[in-house]
């Protein structure tokens, strides 16, 4: 069923060669390239997913007949084929021009030992039809239908910060740092998919309006409570309320010696897994899983640096805490896993460099040997190993986390990442497309943004600059999305918001939207080529590079866009898409960089091929 099908538009023979094309994708791979375990997930899938690259599944598979299947199997049906006629000119000739033998025998065996499948597209759409609706019952008396099972469906939930509503100031940081510990234990009942803290923190005020946050997050419920000091006792209140009928579902009240931060974990967490988890559809027996606490400082310690802002100064605080947290109980998986996020950030922002990067590293590594399922590790360890040229290892974990959590925005934000280093962009679209749907509200997928750029697609790469707009981040990228526009205008005054910092090239940007190019222009694009020198991560070669050509500095472009290349930024697809490297293109050293980048993604695909 093609996707104007499953969304009852009107339909043509454009439909009928996109079910030809599933025809032979199954013919060509020995299975189906939509699947699931209901009519619900395989309508998804068809509307929403990329089938898993015919090539994978079957590595003597030519490219362009994998192209032709892809095409075939194009979800807007403009970019498909539009009539059945193309299709076989396409399939004719490639039989005729194959002369490998490789070649020979996939075609041969798709094509030749096949000439009655491929004589319904020489009768036209009609003939497929008929076909197709037999192979369609065919099927159907095969693969009985399955019923779907609500219970199966993960249930989005957010826990939102808590009020102090008492009047001791010291217990501020609670706020965070219980729905904290309430997200954590949620995030261990399977059929839950819980908004992370990047999400959730900005909902805050005791006279929020819960069912438009809960509709802004697209979850179907919302944990919130508060909490006051009174001497010695802390008094927590926890309440579940349904987003779609605004009411009160659930609510409880715990009340601990003030000083026992471990006491208090622990109740929740029973509340919760006793109360709370079956009231939201869960089962009662997801028991917690992970690591505990053994240490009431080092707990708090943990505690104390949730509510620490990621600013460079006092991020280097948090950093201080955890690190003596981790000290003083090295067995408590949370605490290293927050402090592997809090050395990234300083490596980029605070000027922490490579130590700080590695030690982020080892400190997401070590979480993750405590607690196998601290998904945030797992992604933010992936992405890290991407920007060190590791794309196939990387590629190899991300693909892994999405089976293993297909339900997980971070695990589809972290493919995307992998795939947008290797070049392969509508993959990478898909991958945040799912993990936006997943995760509406989540900003820290913003690096999507590079991946919609690069394919064409200004619209789309501005909505994710919004997602984190007023950040340095945002006002980094924004004049890179309208040169792709061709707003010059607006580029050159988003141009004066780009923070100072080298890695940002402020002074460039602003030189190449100039009306009149500075007469020193040379030197300021040498500058940029001599900073971008220490960088190891290649994508930021990569758009400097690209910032470049479309300046017109095409040998520093070529230079810089080689250099991301040999380090693993594939770039195949986006060289031939890029809006901004279009000054470029025709040369014989643009046809070089391409051959280059095939190769690296080939490699890729090659790996992934021996590997699944």
């Amino acid at each position: 069923m093609s996707p104007e099908q499953v969304r009852a538009k009107e339909l043509d023979g454009r439909t009928d060669l996109f079910s030809f094309g599933a025809v032979l994708y199954e013919m060509a791979t020995g299975t189906l390239p939509f699947r699931g375990e209901s009519s619900g997930v395989i309508f998804k899938a068809i509307l929403d997913t990329a089938p898993t690259l015919a090539v994978r599944l079957n590595p003597d598979l030519s490219a362009e007949l994998e192209r032709i299947i892809n095409k075939g199997l194009e979800k807007d049906r403009n970019l498909r084929y539009q009539h059945a006629s193309e299709m076989r000119a396409d399939l004719q000739r490639l039989k005729r021009d194959t002369d490998s033998a490789k070649s020979s025998v996939v075609i041969e065996s798709v094509l030749v030992s096949r000439t009655r499948q491929l004589q319904w597209v020489a009768a036209g759409a009609v003939g497929v039809v008929a076909v197709l609706v037999m192979a369609f019952f065919l099927w159907q008396s095969r693969h009985p239908a399955v019923t779907p099972v609500d219970s199966a469906s993960p249930r989005a939930i957010a826990v939102l910060p808590f009020q102090n509503v008492g009047s001791d100031k010291d217990t501020d940081f609670l706020r965070l740092a219980l729905p904290d510990e309430i997200a954590n234990a949620l995030s261990y009942v399977p059929s839950f998919s819980i908004r992370p803290f990047a999400t959730t923190s900005k909902y805050n005020g005791p006279n929020l309006d819960l069912q438009q946050a809960g509709r802004d997050m697209g979850v179907t419920s919302i944990v919130t409570g508060h909490y006051h000091a009174e001497g010695n006792q802390l008094e927590v209140t926890l309440e579940a309320v349904d987003v779609a009928n605004n009411r009160s579902v659930w609510r409880d009240t715990i009340s601990v010696p003030a000083s026992d931060r471990i006491a208090m974990r622990e109740q929740i967490t029973s509340k919760v897994r006793q109360g709370l988890v079956p009231v939201l559809g869960g089962s009662p027996t997801s028991g917690e899983a992970g690591t505990r606490p053994k240490s009431e400082e080092a707990y708090n310690l943990y505690l104390l640096s949730i509510a620490v802002p990621h600013d460079a100064t006092p991020n280097k605080e948090a950093i201080k805490m955890l690190e003596r947290a981790v000290g003083i109980d090295p067995s408590y998986a949370p605490a290293w896993e927050a402090l592997g996020q809090r050395y990234y950030f300083d490596s980029i922002y605070g000027g922490g460099g490579e130590e700080m990067f590695q030690r982020s590293n080892n400190a997401f590594e070590r979480a993750l040997a405590l607690d196998p399922s601290r998904i945030r590790a797992a992604s933010v360890l992936i992405t890290n190993r991407v920007e060190r040229g590791e794309l196939f290892g990387a590629y190899d974990a991300a693909t892994a986390l999405v089976r293993a959590r297909p339900e997980s925005a971070e695990a589809h934000f972290a493919l995307s990442y992998v795939l947008r280093y290797a070049g392969m962009l509508d993959q990478s679209t898909q991958e945040c497309n799912t993990a936006r749907q997943l995760d509406p509200g989540n900003f820290t997928f913003r690096s999507c943004a590079w991946s919609f750029l690069e394919m064409g697609k200004a619209d789309r790469a501005m909505d994710f600059v919004h997602s984190d707009a007023g950040s340095e981040w945002a006002a980094w990228v924004m004049p890179y999305v309208y040169l792709a526009e061709g707003k010059v205008a607006e580029a050159r005054e988003g141009a004066k918001n780009i923070g100072k910092a080298s890695i940002y090239h402020r002074e460039l940007m602003m030189a190449c939207t100039q009306a009149q190019k500075p007469v020193d222009m040379d030197e300021i694009a040498r500058e940029a080529e001599l900073s971008v020198m220490r960088e190891q991560d290649p994508e930021v070669w990569y758009h400097l590079g690209e910032l470049m050509a479309y300046c017109g500095q095409k040998d520093a472009a070529i230079r810089l866009l080689r250099g991301a290349i040999e380090h693993n930024h594939c770039a195949y697809e986006t060289l031939q898409t890029d809006p901004l490297l279009v000054k470029l293109r025709g040369t014989p050293d643009f046809s070089d960089l391409q051959s280059a980048a095939k190769q690296c993604q080939h490699a890729l695909v090659q790996r992934g091929n021996s590997v699944h």
